[in-house]
């Protein structure tokens, strides 16, 4: 008897050990994650305000149809990137992510207080070392983004007010950039 619940008690903890094994491997197996997506949408350090989503049809996981979306797949290997955006309300927010989908910082128009945005992107220390102080002083309220990773993605989420604000919304994203070229520092080689 007491055998028959060591080799149950045994099983199950084999079942569990594989259910989670699997599970959590199943992000890196997938071929067609959001980094793949953002990868075959555009070039690296340049902004792309994606189509509306559709139950046919969505640029990446878990888009939902009220929403717009801008994203800058980022690469920090030649410097830093500048980020710069329109914000409508305090409902819109931006957002990074590693490769691997792992956030690493958000901030939403509530928290920013203005209608217009200048993010750096750099690795840690990068900024303060290339740019010094010219380009602090330069931009007013600049948020410097201290990535832990080289390639990233930077996602702005525009929740729309109503059908009517779609045009203007996607129009605000349109203007935003995502480069390198960062006036007043010698990140321009």
């Amino acid at each position: 008897m007491r055998t028959a619940i060591v080799s149950a008690l045994g099983i199950i903890f084999l079942a569990a050990l594989i259910h989670i094994t699997a599970v959590l491997s199943l992000p890196y197996l997938a071929p067609k994650n959001a980094w793949a997506r953002v990868s075959a949408l555009s070039e690296a350090n340049k902004m792309v305000v994606l189509p509306a989503a559709s139950p046919s049809h969505q640029s990446l996981p878990l888009m939902a149809s009220d929403v717009r979306y801008g994203v800058c797949r980022f690469n920090l290997d030649n410097g830093p990137v500048r980020l710069s955006t329109q914000i409508l309300d305090d409902l819109w927010s931006i957002a990074f992510y590693t490769p691997r989908g792992e956030n690493f910082y958000a901030i939403n128009g509530r928290e920013l207080k203005r209608s217009q945005i200048e993010i750096i992107i750099s690795t840690r220390n990068e900024v303060g070392v290339k740019a010094g102080a010219s380009l602090l002083d330069e931009i007013e309220d600049l948020v410097v983004v201290d990535s832990p990773v080289r390639e990233g993605i930077a996602v702005i989420r525009a929740p729309l007010l109503g059908p009517s604000y779609a045009v203007q919304t996607e129009a605000a994203l349109k203007r935003g950039a995502c480069t390198r070229n960062l006036p007043g520092s010698d990140f321009n080689r």
